[in-house]
């Protein structure tokens, strides 16, 4: 029972009080915030996921031998955390495209394209840096994974709402576009810094 909480907790923690995209900062780029159709923000949500699990799953013991090794060793090495993680997303990205290619052609034609992008994305690495800095065990990791994936889609669907909304009203030309779309997110991540209790500096 101790498990599921912290799975638990982790997720939620990770979904909605540590939001990758609107508290952090992370895995914001132009082409998925400009995803025309929630049907491929889901698609590309769910592939980055899987992608940030199955990573935080390898990191997480892969990252425990190298810091072991290094303490025998008594090396100084910085960033490994980072460069663990990294080993780990490449290794499902190769895993993940060579596996449907050989065994799921159809699948494979629809990854190929948001492979990329939902994997080489700095949600997925800054997630799992996040998850194994924090001192969290191995479920701990893959539920802070689990949410953080799912706080992605969630705040990509956020967006493209808000970017429906904003294309039927009357904008000011110097606002049209990107900035309209930087100061409705600055609002969504304002309004969740109120929800955890962060006081903003004086």
């Amino acid at each position: 029972m101790n498990f599921l909480s912290e799975f638990g907790l982790a997720v939620v923690s990770a979904a909605i009080l540590q939001n990758v995209v609107l508290t952090r900062g992370l895995g914001s780029c132009k082409r998925t915030l400009t995803l025309s159709a929630p049907r491929s923000i889901l698609f590309l949500g769910g592939t980055l996921t899987v992608v940030t699990i199955l990573a935080a799953l390898i990191a997480w013991p892969l990252n425990r031998l190298v810091r072991t090794y290094q303490s025998q060793m008594q090396l100084t090495l910085r960033y490994l955390t980072s460069i663990t993680a990294l080993i780990s997303i490449c290794l499902v990205f190769l895993l993940l495209y060579l596996g449907t290619r050989a065994f799921a052609p159809k699948v494979h034609y629809y990854l190929r394209e948001l492979m990329i992008p939902a994997t080489f994305n700095c949600a997925v690495l800054g997630s799992i840096v996040i998850a194994l800095t924090s001192g969290y065990g191995v479920f701990q990791a893959a539920g802070y994974a689990l949410g953080s994936g799912i706080g992605y889609t969630a705040a990509l669907l956020l967006i493209w709402e808000g970017r429906r909304r904003i294309a039927l009203t009357d904008v000011p030309r110097a606002f049209r576009g990107l900035p309209i779309l930087l100061l409705y997110m600055g609002i969504l991540s304002l309004a969740i810094y109120g929800l955890i209790g962060h006081q903003l500096p004086t």
